[in-house]
């Protein structure tokens, strides 16, 4: 916006490097003093933009944590879709590149710090609980039972729900690595996650991988 007030017109790319710097400033500031006592003036001090600026792009602070919830699970997204797009990949490998994928998501050290925001400040901000998950967890789970209804669809699975049969693989991977990172605040090994991730695949077709006799080529 000019001096006389009238909105200016950036290029695409323009416009969308300064959304990018929004919600990078965004996530410092929301990670540096919590969500409650970040404030729009603060995130537009950071960004080195105005506080108009920020409202013509998102419509409120809570907004504006979604868009950083929205970031990090884009690149968790894309990876899931390139396993998806890939019918050749054979069923054992294809798991274990999801596993590895969800493991770089999971223990990130971002994405840790992000769910400690959200944790410590849910009594105050509960509508922070909802946002994290619907536009975090809920999307990889949705993309995780789109791979398992593929692999249905071509005999390699038995799974009377795949939205269920997401959760457990999901929840078998985590086991207490995601817990050990939150609350320790250590790295995994390289030995723990290959552990976790081999557990995981194998757990996993034994419930649910169809017998050989059954499967299609």
């Amino acid at each position: 916006m000019n001096p006389a007030g009238e909105v200016e017109h950036e290029p695409r790319s323009g416009a969308a490097r300064k959304t990018q710097r929004i919600v990078n400033a965004a996530l410092q500031v929301f990670l540096d003093t919590g969500y409650g006592a970040a404030t729009v003036d603060a995130i537009a001090s950071a960004a080195g933009v105005s506080k108009a600026t920020i409202y013509t792009r998102f419509a409120s602070k809570e907004a504006l944590f979604a868009a950083v919830i929205e970031r990090e699970c884009l690149a968790c997204s894309k990876r899931m879709a390139v396993v998806e797009q890939a019918p050749a990949l054979e069923l054992s490998q294809a798991l274990r590149e999801i596993a590895d994928m969800l493991l770089d998501i999971i223990l990130l050290p971002r994405n840790l710090a992000i769910q400690r925001l959200v944790i410590a400040e849910l009594p105050r901000f509960p509508e922070l609980g909802r946002t994290f998950y619907d536009r975090g967890p809920a999307i990889t789970l949705k993309n995780l039972a789109n791979f398992v209804r593929a692999r249905v669809a071509r005999g390699e699975l038995r799974v009377a729900d795949p939205a269920v049969a997401a959760q457990h693989f999901i929840s078998l991977l985590r086991g207490d690595i995601q817990w050990r990172a939150l609350m320790e605040q250590m790295a995994v090994s390289d030995t723990a996650r290959r552990a976790a991730r081999e557990r995981t695949v194998g757990v996993f077709i034994q419930l649910y991988g169809a017998p050989p006799d059954v499967a299609r080529p």
